[in-house]
């Protein structure tokens, strides 16, 4: 069994502490590169290229899930509703997409990496959090567990 949402948002507080991770990947990617250069290995180019790949989508989803930390204590939260859709990808991995209709006069909709939780599709309730500054919701609070962007969301239309 997965985790409760409390014990995910504590998980998510101590992940404050891996911020260093988008630039130690980068550094990562630039020394195994000088090495593929220094030794004329392949090897090198290949790891260092999987290094740089894995550091832009460090560096893509880190301010994202730095606002939800953020959001934990200094968020302004409301009431609303998400709905979460789960489609299977090409590669055969599941994403999860979720739509959030709050306060605002737009609906949000992100996709989202659940954290020791299975999310079911359908409609629930949420809290939702937002920050000064940020034009979306940058935490969401369900009864099953926490969701947060991977990547910048998209505006939807209020009837979407």
């Amino acid at each position: 069994m997965g985790m409760s949402p409390d014990q995910q948002i504590e998980k998510l507080r101590r992940a404050a502490r891996l911020s260093w991770i988008p630039k130690g990947l980068f550094v990562l990617t630039l020394v195994v590169i000088t090495l593929g250069f220094v030794s004329g290995l392949e090897l090198f180019f290949v790891v260092g290229a999987f290094a740089g790949l894995a550091a832009i989508a460090a560096r893509e989803a880190a301010p994202h899930w730095r606002n939800a930390i953020t959001a934990i204590h200094n968020g302004r939260r409301s009431k609303g509703n998400v709905s979460i859709a789960i489609t299977r990808d090409p590669t055969g991995f599941d994403r999860y997409v979720a739509t959030v209709r709050g306060e605002s006069q737009h609906a949000w909709q992100f996709e989202f990496t659940p954290n020791h939780w299975q999310p079911t599709e359908g409609d629930f309730k949420a809290e939702i959090y937002y920050l000064r500054g940020v034009e979306w919701p940058t935490l969401l609070l369900t009864e099953g567990g926490i969701l947060f962007p991977a990547f910048t969301p998209k505006m939807m239309p209020k009837s979407a």
